[in-house]
């Protein structure tokens, strides 16, 4: 019995199935790290309510990228597909996003012509946006390249987020004050270097809104589920194997032919279930564990 085991092999065959055939990192941990991570960086395909800034209303966007605002709205509020828009990376497994792990913020090219893989081409101007199951929330559309390259810890989008839509920083106010406030500049090499960094906005300090990043650049938020489905496994593994161990017992007790059993994890119908691998018979389904590992996996 190993269930860790099996669960890798499940991971590998679904993404398979929807494309990743070249794997790089096949422990289990780094399989379901990485399906997190491209889960977030993707949009699902569904209808969403889009709230624009009053910054970005009366921002004077040049044609023709204020027409392909228009556009991309029109796609989150039809349910269209805005995958393409996303970064070249943005469906590759192990490609890091700092910005969305750091402040849990998107961006996608304002443009409307597809390249040969079918990507939206790389554009002038960026739109930045916080996505919600149900809802998106236009920030602020700016230059793809600033001078200095600060385009992605422009902490000023965070002002914006507070004054618009506050709740959606509410969760990620820390009741502390911090003693300076850094430039885009630094708060950009800190963030490169794999430091958690705080921000002040408008003198009240804020953090994690993506989940935060490690020493390594990944998603602490990514780790922590996966150690937890990964202790989770571990622990009903380990009930399993004392009742094994309490039936061989029993047996023994009372001079009865040994029952043998083994258990292994299979996914059907979308529910993981342990079954008993000599009979076939279901014995636990995982409640919500199908949800845990592929709830928002979008197809590539």
């Amino acid at each position: 019995m190993n269930l860790l085991k099996d669960l890798n092999g499940i991971l590998q065959a679904e993404l398979n199935k929807i494309g990743y055939q070249q794997i790089q990192k096949k422990d289990t941990h780094n399989l379901l790290a990485a399906l997190f991570n491209v889960q977030d960086k993707t949009v699902s395909v569904k209808r969403r309510r889009v709230y624009i800034s009053e910054e970005l209303k009366v921002r004077e966007v040049e044609e023709p990228y204020n027409d392909y605002l228009k556009q991309i709205r029109n796609k989150f509020k039809n349910g269209k597909d805005i995958n393409p828009h996303l970064s070249g990376g943005s469906t590759k497994l192990y490609k890091k996003d700092p910005l969305l792990y750091d402040w849990g913020i998107h961006h996608l090219h304002l443009n409307n012509k597809l390249n040969s893989k079918g990507l939206i081409e790389r554009s002038d101007y960026l739109l930045f946006f916080i996505l919600k199951e149900d809802d998106v929330y236009f920030i602020d559309v700016t230059k793809h390249k600033l001078e200095d390259r600060t385009e992605f810890s422009q902490q000023y989008l965070l002002g914006i987020v507070k004054r618009n839509w506050p709740y959606l920083l509410e969760p990620f106010k820390l009741p502390v004050t911090l003693s300076r406030k850094n430039d885009d500049k630094v708060h950009s090499l800190l963030r490169g270097a794999g430091i958690v960094t705080f921000v002040d906005i408008d003198g009240e300090a804020y953090g994690l809104m993506g989940g935060g990043i490690s020493s390594a650049k990944t998603n602490l938020t990514h780790t922590r589920k996966a150690d937890d489905i990964i202790k989770s496994l571990r622990d009903q593994e380990n009930i399993l194997k004392t009742a094994k161990k309490e039936l061989k017992d029993l047996t023994s007790e009372f001079k009865i032919s040994p029952i043998k059993t083994d258990y292994k994890l299979i996914l059907e119908d979308k529910s993981f279930y342990i079954v008993e691998s000599l009979t076939g018979t279901k014995t636990i389904e995982i409640q919500g564990l199908y949800n845990s590992v592929f709830g928002h996996l979008v197809n590539v």
